[in-house]
């Protein structure tokens, strides 16, 4: 007697077959951590990373923000250290000792100060100028990274820094005697004790907080944070220009380095790929919202002011006294030994990039010219191994 599976059970088993094979593969999914919100120049930024990284990968990898809510600025570093997060927007000058070179890079961000033919795009620059100094120049820094479990993929600066104020007008040296400022970085506490201000260490989500309660006159930041977190509900007056500088200590698109060793070399591409698009998607929009975030600021009857002559010089004056003493004390405090070296190699850098941002007229440009001078020739198969 010959034995006959049913009909039924033969297609079930068939379609069973046929299904399994026309599945495609599920995507890696990666979370990605960022403590700004959704509709601020990170999140857009994060936007643009998640679908370049998707489109890259030919969707063997998917990526979801989390803003403000799997972790805080300050919880970023150690949270993607720790595997709580694939991806993170890493501020390295909240972790002095641990990011000591890369805090380095960013405290020469009064160079764009004494730019000396400025056109608005020193920032844009500047960006190109660390990544590619990061990436090709700086072992120490690919070390610190390392020994915090992470793989850097791209950066970013803000725009000028001004002073945001609550019921403060400061167009004079002598206006900020005895003012407390934020500070988000130990070159503008720097900046604030040279004038007889005190630098207030805050992170910017709590800016907003510390201007409504007193506990701040101003806010060293940039324009675009009046958006990003509401700032224009508290701020009565701003100087532009004051302190200068800009923000430069972004690792704005960190992977978990456990994560990244885990990927096929094609999809460490598409997030070298998409690390070129997350710094400047961040760099450009902050840099497009600053005029923008000046003008709203105007129409909701925030006084915009300027600093004297004598301010505006003494501006310059500590951007140059601060440089010529940076290098010594971040070797005396931090250990960075090259640091005399560094600033010698990134200058010239810098100067290169003026030139190399002077076209460029969009997002899409900046992402090209990121990823053509410096981020493609990143190999993928050797990066963080």
């Amino acid at each position: 007697m010959i034995y006959t599976k049913p009909t039924h059970a033969i297609a079930a088993v068939a379609m069973g077959m046929m299904s399994s094979i026309a599945a495609p593969a599920m995507a890696e999914s990666l979370n990605f951590a960022y403590g700004y919100p959704e509709n601020s120049a990170i999140g857009i930024g994060v936007a643009d990373y998640k679908k370049a990284v998707e489109e890259r990968s030919a969707g063997s990898l998917s990526v979801t923000g989390f803003p403000m809510s799997l972790l805080s600025l300050s919880e970023t570093s150690p949270g993607v250290r720790d595997g709580l997060a694939d991806v993170g927007f890493v501020l390295t000058p909240y972790l002095p000792a641990e990011y000591s070179t890369n805090l380095f890079l960013h405290e020469l961000n009064l160079l764009i100060t004494l730019a000396e033919n400025p056109t608005g795009k020193e920032p844009l620059a500047y960006t190109g100028a660390m990544l590619e100094y990061t990436f090709n120049n700086c072992p120490e820094c690919m070390t610190e990274y390392k020994a915090q479990n992470q793989v850097y993929t791209g950066g970013g600066v803000t725009p000028l820094y001004n002073l945001l104020c609550k019921d403060v007008q400061i167009t004079s040296v002598a206006d900020l005697a005895g003012k407390r400022l934020r500070a988000g970085g130990a070159g503008f506490v720097r900046f604030a004790e040279k004038f007889g201000a005190q630098g207030v260490r805050l992170p910017v989500n709590e800016v907003y907080e510390g201007l409504d309660q007193g506990i701040l006159d101003c806010a060293m930041n940039s324009a675009p944070e009046l958006t990003n977190y509401n700032l224009h509900e508290v701020v009565t007056d701003i100087t532009l220009a004051v302190p200068g500088g800009a923000f430069a200590g972004v690792s704005s698109a960190n992977i978990n380095a456990d994560r990244w060793k885990s990927l096929t070399n094609e999809q460490r591409e598409a997030l070298l790929w998409g690390g070129a698009q997350m710094t400047a998607s961040t760099t450009w929009g902050f840099y497009s919202d600053d005029s923008v975030a000046i003008q709203n600021a105007k129409d909701k009857g925030i006084n915009i002011l300027q600093p004297d002559a004598e301010l505006a010089a003494a501006v310059k004056d500590f951007a140059r006294e601060d440089l010529a003493v940076v290098s010594d004390l971040f070797r005396d405090t931090y250990g960075v030994e090259r640091a005399n070296e560094i600033t010698a190699e990134f200058q010239p850098i810098l100067e290169k990039w003026y030139g190399l941002v002077t076209d460029i007229e969009s997002k899409e440009q900046l992402t090209q010219l990121y990823w053509d001078e410096v981020i493609s020739k990143v190999d993928p198969a050797t990066y963080a191994q």
